[in-house]
């Protein structure tokens, strides 16, 4: 991932979460203790009482789980409550400090019901608005509009159609997780259509693995310092893409959504010859000619590498800057090939 959320976006609009588990958690207590259970809405957290209290599909289901809560034992519903807080334990399970617990099937019966008021409170999201405000929060925090898993999916403006909220952690296997906002996270169609599908971040072929947090402090850099521009075979660059922080995160990242490939034949090939153009006019801009030396050249690879950089484009020319860096780079280190290529962009003037 390119760009972390902000955590305020989920934290400030995760109240059909909070509510959901606060409420069970109560049902629970007040089982354990043998207190007589108010009746709806007083069940509800009193913060957020008068937004539920009309919701009839969550009040039955609320209901239902109390009913086969009441059938369970005291030690059977802290095996449920350890679950809840297991799978919603969303950052823990990406660092890997958390494993996710199995369901027993001596609490099924309650886990089956929990799953429906979760998706239920999924639904809610909607409804409440609370989807909406968690993605404009997004929206709004992003500098270039564009999707940051793979980054240049373009992001549709709050009110258009909306992005997907990709249920980052499989809502069917992390049944609880369903309506926790630090599990949903907006990216583009292709990203979650195409690439992560139904594919579980924490597992693969049953051996556990890390993934990164969209709305943790760990995000990825692209270099493409190790790709050859021009060789005397072929004109066009051999894409050498370099992720770091080169971690267990990036490379679950990387792999899930077929990161380097859809750079290499989505963004950098087709778009190469467009940069190079670009890199032309710039430096004639600065009245750069044949004549001019090598330092002045490079000095305008790095004005035009610091303008891309700090006026990023959203789409597929968001990489610009690190082509032009790669070019910058084998300029600087003399490569023949490259300081010809460069070269051959600038003017033919007479010398004064």
């Amino acid at each position: 991932m390119l760009v972390n959320y902000p955590i305020s976006a989920a934290q400030d609009n995760n109240w059909v979460h909070e509510c959901i588990y606060e409420t069970i958690s109560f049902i629970f207590n007040s089982l354990n203790q043998a207190i007589a259970m108010p009746e709806w809405p007083d069940i509800l957290p009193q913060r957020h009482r008068e937004r539920l209290k009309s919701r009839t599909a969550v009040k039955t289901l609320l209901k239902k789980v109390e009913g086969i809560s009441a059938q369970l034992t005291a030690e059977q519903r802290e095996k449920s409550l350890l679950l809840i807080n297991n799978q919603n334990d969303i950052a823990g399970l990406l660092v890997g400090t958390t494993d996710p617990l199995m369901i027993e099937p001596e609490i099924r019966p309650l886990t089956d019901c929990l799953k429906l008021v979760f998706l239920e409170g999924f639904r809610l999201l909607t409804k409440t608005g609370s989807r909406d405000a968690h993605y404009r929060a997004i929206y709004d925090s992003l500098t270039v509009k564009t999707c940051p898993f793979c980054g240049y999916e373009t992001f549709e403006a709050p009110g258009q159609k909306r992005e997907d909220e990709d249920h980052y952690l499989l809502k069917d296997k992390y049944i609880t997780s369903a309506a926790n906002l630090f599990n949903l996270v907006p990216m583009g169609g292709k990203c979650n259509k195409s690439y992560k599908l139904q594919q579980d971040l924490l597992f693969k072929n049953n051996i556990r693995r890390k993934a990164l947090n969209p709305y943790g402090t760990i995000k990825a850099e692209i270099s493409l310092i190790n790709t050859t521009p021009i060789t005397l075979l072929d004109d066009k660059p051999d894409w050498n893409i370099t992720i770091s922080p080169d971690i267990e995160e990036t490379r679950t990242w990387n792999e899930i959504f077929s990161i380097e490939e859809r750079l290499k034949e989505t963004v950098l090939s087709p778009n190469y010859e467009a940069v190079l153009r670009e890199v032309s006019d710039f430096l004639k801009s600065l009245d750069l000619d044949h004549n001019s030396t090598d330092a002045q050249v490079l000095a305008g690879l790095e004005r035009f590498e610091q303008y891309k950089k700090n006026n990023p484009e959203q789409g597929l020319g968001y990489l610009k800057d690190k082509v032009v860096g790669m070019l910058k780079f084998h300029f600087e280190s003399g490569d023949p090939l490259v300081v010809a290529l460069v070269r051959s962009a600038l003017p033919q003037t007479e010398a004064t």
